[in-house]
């Protein structure tokens, strides 16, 4: 019997959306690198902080696997993720037969679990909070660069299906079946 309810829907972001939202992010990422990121200060003195001061001071600290891991997860593979999606996506867009597709569709797939960026930024408001109370801050352009970053990250990832298909030229979004 038909109750006329709808059981399953599809995406209502079009083809090209993990494209867009990959492009995004990666332009993002640019002033995130680039821009102060927050600055603190107390009585007179103040410190500007981009986005990877703190791996070196973690780094000058001692702190050396924890310095790695932060600029790993945090930095290099979002933007390795990224790229990795853009390109996925690309030649579809632009009809060129793709190469290499296997090998850039097993990466998407290792880094969307270790690229973490949205952990970052919730671990910089953490700190930022606790920070607050003992000297002034300020947020810069740079960290909300990276919170967008991070937001189209997670949005590219949402609309590229990892577990179904990848999209293959001519097929407009809806893909062949995933190499395994």
């Amino acid at each position: 019997m038909r109750c006329d309810g709808v059981l399953a829907q599809g995406m209502r972001s079009g083809p090209d959306s993990a494209l867009v939202f990959s492009v995004t992010g990666l332009i993002l990422a640019v002033p995130a690198i680039l821009l102060p990121f927050v600055s603190a200060g107390k009585l007179g003195d103040e410190r500007v902080s981009l986005l990877f001061t703190g791996v070196r001071r973690l780094w000058d600290g001692g702190m050396r696997s924890l310095a790695i891991l932060v600029f790993v997860c945090g930095g290099l593979l979002p933007l390795v993720l990224l790229a990795t999606l853009a390109i996925l996506h690309l030649p579809a867009r632009l009809g060129w037969s793709p190469a290499g597709f296997g090998i850039l569709f097993r990466t998407a797939r290792l880094l969307e679990h270790w690229a973490i960026p949205e952990v970052q930024v919730l671990a910089v408001l953490v700190a930022l909070m606790k920070l607050g109370s003992v000297v002034t801050v300020t947020i810069g352009p740079g960290f909300w660069c990276y919170c967008g970053m991070a937001f189209f990250l997670l949005i590219a990832e949402r609309t590229f299906d990892f577990d179904r298909t990848i999209p293959l030229p001519g097929s407009r979004g809806s893909g062949a079946a995933a190499p395994r």
